[in-house]
């Protein structure tokens, strides 16, 4: 009898694993993209410490408080095979790879300017299924543009979790 509910006890288990498992299969996770500026220009940058290659669907980048939403979006055409980037590479605000294109929407501006002070958000969107469980389905980052007193345009980040990036901003 002992057996028989040791038996249970671990059938019951595995389901609940199992069940957990599947729950969990198709959850996006979201984790912190790298920034910098390349030749002046806001770059996301798959994180070094990352691991394995991070295929590219879209990228994103917009003002998180603007009335009016204008982004940048780039995505994936439908017949061509999407880039992957390695831990460390960067893409460019302004930059579209070869087989994507820019998105449909009349949101979506060829260029936007960015202003000092002013809060982005920049996000990288992964291509094909989101099989594994512990996948990075998309990093983005929340920045700031800054000036410092001799003119020199840096990038602040904040963690995406917070909303502003611009500390002493109007957001």
């Amino acid at each position: 009898m002992k057996i028989v509910k040791s038996a249970f006890a671990l059938l019951v288990a595995a389901g609940f694993y199992m069940a957990s498992s599947k729950a969990h299969a198709y959850v996006l996770i979201k984790e912190e993209a790298a920034i910098k500026l390349i030749d002046g220009i806001p770059a996301i940058c798959i994180p070094s410490r990352s691991w394995g290659s991070y295929q590219v669907s879209s990228l994103l980048v917009m003002e998180l408080y603007a009335h009016r939403k204008e982004r940048w979006l780039i995505t994936l055409k439908d017949d061509a095979r999407p880039m992957k980037l390695r831990p460390g590479k960067c893409i460019s605000y302004g930059s579209i790879p070869r087989g994507y294109q820019l998105g449909p929407h009349k949101e979506d501006a060829h260029h936007f300017s960015f202003e000092t002070n002013k809060t982005y958000r920049f996000s990288l969107y992964r291509a094909g299924r989101f099989m594994a469980i512990f996948q990075t389905g998309i990093y983005e980052t929340t920045f700031c543009l800054k000036e410092d007193a001799d003119g020199t345009v840096s990038i602040q980040t904040v963690s995406i979790q917070k909303e502003s990036a611009c500390p002493g901003s109007s957001r």
